[in-house]
């Protein structure tokens, strides 16, 4: 148990000795899980009206639910909400490694073979 500050609302609070990512309070969390449940269903309404395009900003999210974009960004650090460059993170480190692992397939006996 220790005493951690909430991204959320800066309150600070006990934990309950789990280790968390993003120290978020009881109340916050609650609050947040609703929020997230809110953005879900309207991310997932506007993908129907609009197709397979989802862009949007947390300030245009947080606007269309009511809510303040620190709970927005709150929920993106905790990994609850997608972003655009996490999304292109995980590409870029799925082309790393499929590089790597290209790499070591022609670094064995038969391409050095094949140079000659």
């Amino acid at each position: 148990m220790a005493l951690k500050i909430c991204e959320h609302c800066g309150s600070a609070f006990i934990d309950g000795g789990e280790e968390a990512a993003t120290p978020i309070c009881l109340d916050c969390a609650e609050y947040l899980d609703e929020v997230y449940r809110e953005a879900w269903s309207w991310l997932r309404d506007r993908t129907s009206e609009d197709g397979r395009q989802r862009r949007v900003t947390a300030a245009r999210l947080a606007a269309e639910l009511g809510v303040e974009v620190k709970s927005i960004e709150v929920l993106v650090k905790m990994d609850r909400i997608q972003t655009s460059a996490s999304s292109a993170e995980e590409r870029a480190e799925k082309d790393l490694e499929t590089l790597k692992a290209l790499r070591r397939s022609m670094s064995g006996e038969r391409y050095r073979r094949d140079r000659k």
